[in-house]
């Protein structure tokens, strides 16, 4: 008899702590639908794996619908492309000579072949129609959860002259919470700066609430290093107090960050444990890595270098910044108003930096990223711009 094996990692990313985001996340879904929530925060801070694991703890039960989007795995840059990603025919309506087998189930809005096609074809409104599907299971007794994760995945519609779509799918998202509670809504991005314009451009004050969410703390980041074992599955060394804070100082709480060093150092662990060599060679080439990017955009620009220098000395006194703190640039005509916010969102959508779309500052994403601009600035010559 043959069994199957379950596989069995080396080094598991774990979910540490969270619980005052659960409670939060917890208490809003209690409440009846009246608001978007939109859940922003840098990149790799935990957003999609506490909405999964919201899901799996506080959703699972046959109360709740849920369609969770992530936008992260499919291309959407037109309104076919839109249908696509939000509906599919529903097979178990058809012949059973014309049933096709799915693999995974998105949970998306299912439809009939002939509806799906009228939505291709533009004569039936994608909204009237999620309407109706949301109604149907409000009368089952089920709470629908519409959850997009990703949102910036959307920003080739925007882009590509289709803003009035985005703008109908937001205004149908304040029908559905505000005006009619039929369903609530979840929309998560690392990108705060394109989430701020959807926010402004569909006009969506008192109807949306942002909640944020942030790299670990120190506590927590120092709780998980001390427990490999129990929350990593990792066996083969053990981090002493010293490589603790060394981590906490150049990485900072960014989750994957700190996994993909815990997978680096398994590679070359010996009796159970790792130099500080070692250790301090694999942070310095995360850092050496965030320095050739910044070498790789600035080029020999001398605007995109004085920007940096800026944003480095900002760094060095505080850990976010407002536009205002960069007045020199425009003072000295580097930049106007428009060319510096186009760059400063140029370099959110790129994640150097994260955007707070309720206080409108700026940080770095990530303590690597700041090591990775010091050793940039560090490395420019005094005399670099000397013959302008």
């Amino acid at each position: 008899m043959s069994h199957k094996q379950s596989i069995v990692y080396q080094n598991i990313c774990p979910f540490i702590n969270r619980e005052k985001e659960l409670d939060y996340l917890k208490g809003w879904i209690q409440d009846e639908p009246k608001n978007i929530l939109f859940i922003y925060g840098p990149k790799s801070s935990g957003k999609t794996t506490l909405l999964m694991n919201f899901i799996n703890i506080h959703l699972n039960n046959k109360h709740y619908n849920i369609k969770h989007f992530n936008l992260r795995e499919v291309l959407i840059a037109n309104y076919i492309d839109f249908i696509q990603a939000f509906f599919e025919i529903d097979y178990s309506k058809e012949r059973p000579e014309l049933k096709q087998k799915t693999q995974y189930s998105l949970k998306v809005f299912k439809l009939s072949r002939e509806i799906k096609k009228s939505l291709e074809n533009k004569t039936l409104d994608p909204f009237v129609v999620m309407k109706k599907e949301l109604i149907k299971l409000s009368k089952k007794g089920k709470r629908p959860v519409i959850i997009i994760d990703e949102l910036q995945a959307l920003e080739d519609i925007y882009l590509n002259g289709q803003r009035e779509l985005l703008k109908e799918l937001f205004n149908f998202f304040v029908a559905m919470t505000k005006e009619s509670h039929l369903c609530h809504v979840i929309i998560a991005s690392s990108d705060g700066y394109f989430m701020k314009r959807i926010f402004e451009d569909s006009k969506l004050t008192k109807t949306s609430r942002f909640y944020l969410v942030d790299y670990l703390t120190e506590e927590d980041s120092k709780y998980w290093l001390n427990h490999l074992e129990s929350e990593s599955a990792i066996t083969r060394f053990k981090l002493s107090e010293a490589q603790i804070e060394m981590i906490w100082k150049f990485i900072g709480g960014s989750m994957w960050e700190i996994s993909n060093l815990l997978g680096e150092l398994q590679r070359c662990s010996k009796n159970r444990a790792i130099t500080n060599e070692q250790l301090n060679n694999i942070i310095q080439e995360m850092i050496d890595g965030n320095c050739a990017r910044f070498n790789h955009y600035a080029r020999l620009d001398k605007s995109k270098i004085l920007l940096f220098k800026l944003i480095y000395k900002s760094g060095t006194e505080k850990d976010r910044f407002v536009f205002i703190d960069l007045k020199s640039l425009i003072n000295n005509k580097v930049y106007d108003n428009i060319t510096l916010s186009d760059e400063l969102n140029r370099l959110v959508q790129l994640n150097y930096l994260a955007f707070n779309p309720t206080t409108s500052t700026y940080q770095l994403q990530g303590k690597s990223m700041f090591y990775g601009l010091k050793k940039f600035v560090e490395s420019l010559p005094d005399d670099l711009f000397d013959n302008d």
